[in-house]
Protein backbone atom coordinates (compact mmCIF):
# COMPACT_ATOMS: atom_id res chain seq x y z
CA UNK A 1 0.00 0.00 0.00
CA UNK A 2 3.02 2.56 0.77
CA UNK A 3 4.70 1.52 -2.30
CA UNK A 4 1.39 2.56 -4.56
CA UNK A 5 0.57 5.75 -2.82
CA UNK A 6 4.63 6.90 -3.09
CA UNK A 7 3.84 6.30 -6.61
CA UNK A 8 1.23 8.43 -6.41
CA UNK A 9 2.37 11.03 -4.80
CA UNK A 10 5.40 11.30 -7.84
CA UNK A 11 2.33 11.15 -10.16
CA UNK A 12 0.79 14.33 -8.34
CA UNK A 13 4.23 16.11 -8.19
CA UNK A 14 4.82 15.73 -11.51
CA UNK A 15 1.36 17.83 -12.11
CA UNK A 16 2.23 20.37 -9.71
CA UNK A 17 4.99 20.99 -12.33
CA UNK A 18 2.28 22.04 -14.75
CA UNK A 19 2.15 25.27 -12.55
CA UNK A 20 5.40 27.00 -14.14
CA UNK A 21 5.97 24.35 -17.21
CA UNK A 22 4.78 27.13 -19.77
CA UNK A 23 5.00 24.23 -22.71
CA UNK A 24 2.05 22.51 -20.75
CA UNK A 25 -0.55 25.92 -20.99
CA UNK A 26 0.84 26.35 -24.37
CA UNK A 27 -0.32 23.03 -25.65
CA UNK A 28 -4.34 23.20 -23.91
CA UNK A 29 -4.27 26.89 -25.78
CA UNK A 30 -3.23 25.40 -28.90
CA UNK A 31 -5.85 22.44 -28.74
CA UNK A 32 -8.66 24.40 -27.26
CA UNK A 33 -8.20 27.12 -30.69
CA UNK A 34 -7.71 23.84 -32.76
CA UNK A 35 -11.61 22.51 -31.07
CA UNK A 36 -12.64 26.29 -31.46
CA UNK A 37 -11.79 26.69 -35.31
CA UNK A 38 -13.76 23.53 -36.19
CA UNK A 39 -16.93 24.18 -33.84
CA UNK A 40 -16.86 27.93 -35.14
CA UNK A 41 -16.82 26.15 -38.90
CA UNK A 42 -19.59 23.80 -37.77
CA UNK A 43 -21.71 26.85 -36.57
CA UNK A 44 -21.23 28.66 -39.46
CA UNK A 45 -22.35 25.93 -41.74
CA UNK A 46 -25.31 25.34 -39.33
CA UNK A 47 -26.10 29.09 -40.03
CA UNK A 48 -26.09 28.55 -43.68
CA UNK A 49 -28.16 25.77 -43.55
CA UNK A 50 -30.82 27.35 -41.81
CA UNK A 51 -30.05 24.66 -38.77
CA UNK A 52 -28.30 24.70 -35.13
CA UNK A 53 -25.21 23.44 -34.57
CA UNK A 54 -24.39 20.07 -32.66
CA UNK A 55 -23.13 19.42 -29.67
CA UNK A 56 -22.05 15.78 -30.55
CA UNK A 57 -18.73 16.78 -33.33
CA UNK A 58 -16.03 15.23 -30.80
CA UNK A 59 -16.67 11.51 -32.52
CA UNK A 60 -15.68 13.48 -36.14
CA UNK A 61 -13.15 15.77 -34.49
CA UNK A 62 -10.44 14.18 -36.40
CA UNK A 63 -11.77 11.62 -38.51
CA UNK A 64 -10.01 13.33 -41.32
CA UNK A 65 -6.57 12.06 -41.84
CA UNK A 66 -5.02 15.53 -41.72
CA UNK A 67 -6.99 16.59 -38.30
CA UNK A 68 -6.02 13.10 -36.58
CA UNK A 69 -2.46 14.24 -37.36
CA UNK A 70 -3.09 17.84 -36.36
CA UNK A 71 -4.60 16.71 -32.92
CA UNK A 72 -2.27 13.96 -32.00
CA UNK A 73 1.24 16.12 -32.86
CA UNK A 74 0.77 17.84 -29.71
CA UNK A 75 0.76 14.52 -27.59
CA UNK A 76 3.79 14.33 -28.45
CA UNK A 77 5.26 17.91 -26.87
CA UNK A 78 3.56 16.45 -23.78
CA UNK A 79 5.27 13.04 -23.28
CA UNK A 80 8.62 14.89 -25.35
CA UNK A 81 10.74 15.01 -22.01
CA UNK A 82 10.43 11.64 -20.65
CA UNK A 83 11.27 9.71 -18.53
CA UNK A 84 10.49 13.20 -17.02
CA UNK A 85 13.96 13.15 -14.99
CA UNK A 86 14.55 16.87 -13.52
CA UNK A 87 17.25 18.35 -10.87
CA UNK A 88 15.86 16.62 -7.97
CA UNK A 89 14.83 13.82 -9.55
CA UNK A 90 18.05 11.97 -8.13
CA UNK A 91 16.89 13.21 -4.53
CA UNK A 92 13.19 11.54 -5.18
CA UNK A 93 14.44 8.51 -6.69
CA UNK A 94 16.78 7.47 -3.49
CA UNK A 95 13.99 8.23 -0.83
CA UNK A 96 11.11 6.51 -2.96
CA UNK A 97 13.30 3.96 -4.79
CA UNK A 98 13.19 3.33 -8.54
CA UNK A 99 10.38 0.70 -8.71
CA UNK A 100 8.13 3.09 -7.19
CA UNK A 101 9.66 6.39 -9.09
CA UNK A 102 9.08 3.97 -12.38
CA UNK A 103 5.26 3.25 -11.27
CA UNK A 104 4.76 7.24 -10.79
CA UNK A 105 5.68 8.02 -14.26
CA UNK A 106 3.70 4.95 -15.81
CA UNK A 107 0.77 6.39 -13.58
CA UNK A 108 1.04 10.32 -15.11
CA UNK A 109 1.15 8.89 -18.40
CA UNK A 110 -2.09 7.13 -17.92
CA UNK A 111 -3.54 10.31 -15.88
CA UNK A 112 -2.45 12.88 -18.71
CA UNK A 113 -3.56 10.80 -21.67
CA UNK A 114 -6.94 11.16 -19.86
CA UNK A 115 -5.96 14.59 -18.79
CA UNK A 116 -5.34 15.64 -22.82
CA UNK A 117 -8.47 13.81 -24.21
CA UNK A 118 -11.04 15.14 -21.64
CA UNK A 119 -9.54 18.27 -22.06
CA UNK A 120 -10.56 18.12 -25.89
CA UNK A 121 -14.08 16.97 -25.47
CA UNK A 122 -15.09 19.51 -22.93
CA UNK A 123 -13.73 22.19 -25.38
CA UNK A 124 -16.01 20.82 -28.09
CA UNK A 125 -18.61 20.96 -25.74
CA UNK A 126 -17.85 24.86 -24.18
CA UNK A 127 -17.54 26.15 -27.92
CA UNK A 128 -20.39 24.11 -29.32
CA UNK A 129 -23.08 25.33 -26.41
CA UNK A 130 -23.48 28.98 -27.65
CA UNK A 131 -24.98 28.02 -31.33
CA UNK A 132 -26.10 24.01 -31.06
CA UNK A 133 -29.30 22.17 -30.68
CA UNK A 134 -29.19 20.66 -26.90
CA UNK A 135 -30.64 17.40 -27.98
CA UNK A 136 -29.75 13.67 -27.54
CA UNK A 137 -29.85 12.96 -30.91
CA UNK A 138 -27.74 13.25 -33.42
CA UNK A 139 -29.13 16.49 -34.60
CA UNK A 140 -30.07 17.94 -38.39
CA UNK A 141 -26.95 19.00 -39.35
CA UNK A 142 -24.80 16.51 -38.98
CA UNK A 143 -27.09 14.39 -40.69
CA UNK A 144 -27.17 16.41 -43.43
CA UNK A 145 -23.06 16.77 -43.53
CA UNK A 146 -23.11 12.50 -43.36
CA UNK A 147 -25.35 12.20 -46.37
CA UNK A 148 -24.35 15.17 -48.80
CA UNK A 149 -21.09 17.27 -49.52
CA UNK A 150 -22.92 20.22 -48.01
CA UNK A 151 -19.44 21.08 -45.76
CA UNK A 152 -17.44 20.93 -48.69
CA UNK A 153 -19.97 23.31 -51.32
CA UNK A 154 -20.22 25.78 -48.21
CA UNK A 155 -16.28 25.88 -48.24
CA UNK A 156 -16.00 23.95 -45.12
CA UNK A 157 -13.54 21.14 -46.47
CA UNK A 158 -12.39 20.07 -43.05
CA UNK A 159 -15.70 19.23 -41.39
CA UNK A 160 -17.04 15.56 -42.14
CA UNK A 161 -19.89 13.75 -40.32
CA UNK A 162 -19.63 9.13 -41.17
CA UNK A 163 -22.99 7.65 -41.97
CA UNK A 164 -21.31 4.59 -40.45
CA UNK A 165 -21.06 6.24 -37.22
CA UNK A 166 -24.34 7.78 -37.17
CA UNK A 167 -26.05 4.82 -38.41
CA UNK A 168 -24.79 2.64 -36.00
CA UNK A 169 -24.10 4.47 -32.43
CA UNK A 170 -26.11 7.07 -30.55
CA UNK A 171 -24.38 10.11 -29.55
CA UNK A 172 -23.32 9.06 -25.79
CA UNK A 173 -21.94 5.79 -27.22
CA UNK A 174 -19.82 7.13 -30.05
CA UNK A 175 -18.82 10.12 -27.90
CA UNK A 176 -17.85 7.16 -24.73
CA UNK A 177 -15.94 4.72 -27.36
CA UNK A 178 -14.11 7.45 -29.40
CA UNK A 179 -12.80 9.15 -25.89
CA UNK A 180 -12.16 5.68 -24.78
CA UNK A 181 -9.66 4.64 -27.78
CA UNK A 182 -8.13 8.05 -27.76
CA UNK A 183 -7.01 7.48 -24.62
CA UNK A 184 -5.79 4.25 -24.81
CA UNK A 185 -3.94 5.45 -27.72
CA UNK A 186 -2.76 8.04 -26.10
CA UNK A 187 -1.05 6.39 -23.48
CA UNK A 188 0.27 3.68 -25.97
CA UNK A 189 2.25 7.17 -27.70
CA UNK A 190 3.46 7.67 -23.86
CA UNK A 191 4.20 4.70 -22.70
CA UNK A 192 6.56 4.08 -26.35
CA UNK A 193 7.97 7.54 -26.29
CA UNK A 194 8.83 6.88 -22.35
CA UNK A 195 10.74 3.62 -23.22
CA UNK A 196 12.64 4.34 -26.35
CA UNK A 197 13.66 7.33 -24.90
CA UNK A 198 15.08 5.56 -21.41
CA UNK A 199 16.50 2.48 -23.77
CA UNK A 200 18.74 5.14 -25.74
CA UNK A 201 19.27 7.19 -23.14
CA UNK A 202 17.93 10.46 -25.61
CA UNK A 203 15.06 12.76 -25.56
CA UNK A 204 14.33 12.21 -29.21
CA UNK A 205 14.22 8.39 -30.60
CA UNK A 206 11.14 7.95 -29.13
CA UNK A 207 9.40 10.72 -30.52
CA UNK A 208 10.48 10.13 -33.87
CA UNK A 209 9.15 6.01 -33.44
CA UNK A 210 5.89 7.83 -32.39
CA UNK A 211 6.10 10.03 -35.09
CA UNK A 212 6.60 7.74 -37.76
CA UNK A 213 3.45 5.44 -36.32
CA UNK A 214 1.53 8.91 -36.41
CA UNK A 215 2.70 9.83 -40.10
CA UNK A 216 2.02 5.99 -41.04
CA UNK A 217 -1.69 5.87 -40.05
CA UNK A 218 -2.28 9.38 -42.47
CA UNK A 219 -0.30 7.30 -44.94
CA UNK A 220 -2.89 3.97 -44.59
CA UNK A 221 -5.79 6.18 -44.82
CA UNK A 222 -4.70 8.17 -47.82
CA UNK A 223 -2.96 5.45 -50.00
CA UNK A 224 -3.73 2.14 -47.81
CA UNK A 225 -6.58 -0.41 -47.99
CA UNK A 226 -9.03 -2.15 -45.10
CA UNK A 227 -6.33 -4.67 -44.02
CA UNK A 228 -3.61 -2.25 -42.86
CA UNK A 229 -5.69 -0.61 -40.88
CA UNK A 230 -4.96 -3.95 -38.36
CA UNK A 231 -1.43 -2.24 -38.08
CA UNK A 232 -2.30 1.08 -37.31
CA UNK A 233 -3.59 1.73 -33.63
CA UNK A 234 -3.47 5.48 -34.39
CA UNK A 235 -6.34 5.09 -36.81
CA UNK A 236 -8.36 3.52 -34.63
CA UNK A 237 -9.24 6.37 -32.26
CA UNK A 238 -12.21 7.50 -34.87
CA UNK A 239 -15.07 4.81 -34.92
CA UNK A 240 -15.59 4.80 -38.56
CA UNK A 241 -12.34 2.64 -38.88
CA UNK A 242 -13.80 -0.05 -36.79
CA UNK A 243 -16.20 -2.90 -37.59
CA UNK A 244 -19.56 -3.56 -35.99
CA UNK A 245 -20.68 -6.57 -36.68
CA UNK A 246 -18.71 -8.44 -39.04
CA UNK A 247 -20.16 -5.58 -41.50
CA UNK A 248 -16.94 -4.57 -42.96
CA UNK A 249 -12.84 -5.97 -42.90
CA UNK A 250 -11.83 -3.56 -40.60
CA UNK A 251 -10.39 -4.55 -37.01
CA UNK A 252 -13.27 -5.08 -34.10
CA UNK A 253 -13.53 -2.56 -31.18
CA UNK A 254 -12.07 -5.71 -29.14
CA UNK A 255 -9.32 -6.37 -31.15
CA UNK A 256 -8.46 -2.78 -31.02
CA UNK A 257 -8.75 -2.34 -26.90
CA UNK A 258 -6.71 -5.87 -26.16
CA UNK A 259 -3.95 -4.39 -28.61
CA UNK A 260 -3.90 -1.29 -26.73
CA UNK A 261 -3.80 -3.28 -23.29
CA UNK A 262 -1.43 -6.04 -24.37
CA UNK A 263 1.15 -3.39 -25.71
CA UNK A 264 0.58 -0.83 -22.33
CA UNK A 265 1.31 -3.88 -20.09
CA UNK A 266 3.82 -5.23 -21.49
CA UNK A 267 5.70 -1.90 -21.66
CA UNK A 268 5.20 -1.60 -18.28
CA UNK A 269 6.56 -4.85 -17.27
CA UNK A 270 9.56 -4.00 -18.64
CA UNK A 271 10.11 -0.49 -18.00
CA UNK A 272 9.58 -2.10 -14.11
CA UNK A 273 11.97 -5.07 -14.72
CA UNK A 274 14.53 -3.10 -16.85
CA UNK A 275 17.87 -2.59 -15.60
CA UNK A 276 16.92 0.28 -13.98
CA UNK A 277 21.09 1.56 -13.96
CA UNK A 278 20.04 4.67 -16.50
CA UNK A 279 17.80 6.22 -14.14
CA UNK A 280 20.60 6.87 -12.00
CA UNK A 281 22.97 7.42 -15.12
CA UNK A 282 20.51 10.12 -16.12
CA UNK A 283 19.24 11.84 -12.24
CA UNK A 284 23.44 12.58 -11.88
CA UNK A 285 23.50 14.43 -15.03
Amino acid sequence: MKFIKTSLRICCQNFRKWQTDYRIWTILILLFTLVYEQTHDLASLGRNLGVKSSLWYYPFLYSQYHMKLIFTLPLLMVFCNAPFIDDNAMFIIVRSKRKAWILGQIIYIVAVSAVYNLFILFSVFVTSIPSAEISTNWGKLLNTISVSNASLSAGYPFLSASRFVITWFTPLQAVWFTFLLSWLMSIMIGMLVYFFNSITNTKSVGVTVCSLIIIFSCYIEVFGNNKMLWFSPVSWCTLDKLDVGGKTSNPSFYYCIAFFLIIEVLLSMVLLAFNRKWILDKAHR
